[in-house]
C-alpha cells in the first residue's frame, strides 16, 4: 500500500521525504509535484500534501538570481496555496519544501532561497492555474469579479488582479498575431451612467470609441472619448491595409479617416435621420388629427406607425393613414417627409446584403436623382431640406455605402456588449478595467480559434466535415 493509502507499489521517497503515489500525482496534474498523503480539512476542502519531486528537484535547487547549485538546506518549511476545483471540493496544496543557502555568497545577494515552480511561485498563495481560473471566469465567462471571488473564496482584490493580468497577456498576443484587416467600423459608446449636469446645462458623459472588424466582428482597440483624435489614435497601424471605414454620420470621425480609405456611412442611422425628420415635424406642426389612434384603427400612434417600413404595414392601416394625413395641410407636409424616408430607403435597398446581386452604378444613380428630385419639389419644408442637405454632404459614402454592401452593425452590436459587462462589473469598472473587460468579451471569438486543438486520440472519429471542392 502507497502513501495515500491505495493499493500498490509506491514510488521512491525523495531524500529526507515519505514516498509518493504516481497515481494521484497524476490526478492533481501540476508539473513537478509529487502527491504523498491526501485528506479532507474541518471546511470542506481537500488538503494535498505534496513534495519537490525528483524531476524538478535540480532547477528548484538553483538560485533564481544567479543560477547557482546550492550546496545544502537550511531548513524545511511549509506553504499552503490554494488551487482549482477538483469535483465539488477545492484543492488546498500543503508543501513541505527546502530552504537552501545560496554559495556564491560574492556575487549573489540573495543569502537563501526556498523552492518554487512555474505552477506555485514564491511566496504565492495561489497557484499559477487558479489565477488563469479567475481570469478565464470574468474575462471569458463575464462573470463579475466579486462573484467569481465567492466561488473560489479570495478576496475582490485578488480576483481584480487575476483578471488584469491574464486578460493583459490575452490581449498582447492578440494584438502581437492580429492580421491586417481591410474593413473596419467605428462606434462609440457611453460609459455609465451621465453625470449631473454643467454650466452650460448639458449633462456629463464619458465615452468609449471603438473600432471593430468587419470581417471577424472583433474589438482592434479603444480609446477614450468621442474625438477626431481618438479615431486616429485607433486607426494608426491600419492604414497600409485598410480599405473601408463604416461609421455613423460623424464629422469627427470622418476627419480622422486616412488618405485612400473609403468611408462607408451606415445605412440604419441614415433611415433613422429620416425617422427624426419625421418626429421634428410632428412638433412643429403639433399636427393631431380628429380622432384618437384607437378610433382610426391604428395599433400605435401615428408617427410610431411611420417609423415602420411601407412594406411592413398591413394594407388597411396603410389606407388610414394616407387618408387622415391627407386631410389637412400639416398632414401632407409629414406625408412629403415619409415619402422622402421611402425614397432613401428605396436607395438604400439597392445594397447587395438586400438583393444579393451586386448594384449596377446607373442603379444608384437613378434611386438617388429621385430622392433629390422629392426633396427639390418640396424644399419649402424645412425638415426636407436639411435631410437633403445632409444626403448631400455624405453623398459619396452613401453611394459607397449601396456599392459595397458596408454597415457598421458588428460595431454596433458590441455597444450592446459594452453595456452588458458595465452592468455587471459591479465595483470594477474604471476606464481601464472597463476597456479590458470590453474587449475580452469582444474577441473571444478570435483569441478562441487561435488556440491549439488536441490531436485526436488513436482510433477516434473526427469531426471534421468534407468540403466540396
Amino acid at each position: 500500500m502507497d502513501a495515500t493509502g491505495c493499493s500498490g507499489r509506491a514510488q521512491a521517497a525523495p531524500p529526507g521525504c515519505v514516498p509518493w503515489c504516481a497515481a494521484a500525482t497524476l490526478l492533481l496534474g501540476i508539473a513537478g509535484l509529487a502527491v504523498t498523503a491526501v485528506a479532507l480539512d474541518g471546511d470542506g476542502q481537500t488538503v494535498v500534501d505534496v513534495v519537490t519531486g525528483p524531476d524538478a528537484e535540480e532547477a528548484a535547487r538553483r538560485c533564481p538570481e544567479c543560477g547557482t547549485r546550492a550546496p545544502g538546506v537550511k531548513e524545511w518549511v511549509t506553504t499552503t496555496p490554494r488551487d482549482i476545483y477538483l469535483g465539488d471540493r477545492q484543492v488546498r496544496l500543503r508543501w513541505r519544501k527546502r530552504r537552501w543557502a545560496c554559495g556564491n555568497d560574492d556575487d549573489c545577494g540573495r543569502g537563501t532561497f526556498t523552492e518554487s515552480l512555474p505552477a506555485v511561485p514564491p511566496r504565492a498563495r495561489l497557484t499559477a492555474r487558479l489565477r488563469t481560473r479567475l481570469g478565464e471566469a470574468v474575462g471569458d465567462e463575464l462573470m463579475p469579479a466579486a462573484a467569481a471571488a465567492r466561488r473560489y473564496r479570495v478576496s475582490d482584490r485578488t480576483a481584480a488582479a487575476a483578471f488584469t493580468a491574464y486578460a493583459d497577456a490575452q490581449l498582447a498576443d492578440l494584438d502581437e498575431h492580429q492580421d491586417p484587416v481591410e474593413a473596419a467600423g467605428i462606434d462609440e459608446f457611453r460609459r455609465g451612467i451621465p453625470g449631473p449636469a454643467g454650466s452650460d446645462g448639458q449633462a456629463r458623459s464619458q465615452w468609449f470609441t471603438h473600432l471593430v472588424d468587419l470581417g471577424t466582428g472583433g474589438t482592434l482597440g479603444l480609446a477614450q472619448e468621442r474625438t477626431g483624435e481618438a479615431g486616429k489614435s485607433l486607426l494608426n497601424g491600419h492604414e497600409s491595409r485598410l480599405r473601408y471605414l463604416a461609421m455613423d454620420l460623424s464629422a469627427p470621425y470622418r476627419s480622422a479617416v486616412p488618405a485612400g480609405v473609403t468611408v462607408v456611412a451606415d445605412a440604419f442611422h441614415l433611415v433613422k435621420l429620416a425617422n427624426r425628420k419625421i418626429d421634428d415635424a410632428f412638433r412643429r406642426l403639433s399636427y393631431r388629427t380628429e380622432h384618437s389612434h384607437e378610433d382610426l384603427g391604428l395599433p400605435r400612434p401615428l408617427h410610431y406607425m411611420l417609423r415602420r417600413n411601407i412594406e411592413s404595414l398591413d394594407p388597411g392601416h396603410l389606407d388610414t393613414i394616407i387618408t387622415a394625413l391627407d386631410g389637412d395641410g400639416d398632414g401632407q407636409q409629414i406625408a412629403a417627409i415619409w415619402i422622402a424616408k421611402e425614397q432613401l430607403r428605396a436607395l438604400l435597398a439597392l445594397r447587395i446584403t438586400k438583393t444579393h446581386v451586386s448594384p449596377a452604378p446607373s442603379q444608384v444613380r437613378d434611386k438617388l436623382a429621385a430622392f433629390y428630385l422629392w426633396c427639390a419639389d418640396h424644399q419649402d419644408i424645412p425638415e426636407i431640406k436639411t435631410l437633403a442637405n445632409t444626403i448631400e454632404k455624405w453623398r459619396r459614402p452613401v453611394i459607397d455605402a449601396v456599392l459595397t454592401g458596408y454597415s457598421n452593425a458588428k460595431a454596433e452590436a458590441h455597444n450592446r456588449t459594452a453595456k452588458m459587462v458595465a452592468r455587471t462589473a459591479r465595483g470594477f469598472a474604471n476606464p481601464g478595467n472597463q476597456a479590458r473587460r470590453v474587449r475580452m468579451a469582444t474577441t473571444r471569438a478570435a483569441r478562441h480559434s487561435r488556440k491549439p486543438r488536441p490531436e485526436p486520440r488513436p482510433g477516434q472519429r473526427s469531426r471534421k466535415v468534407a468540403m466540396a471542392p
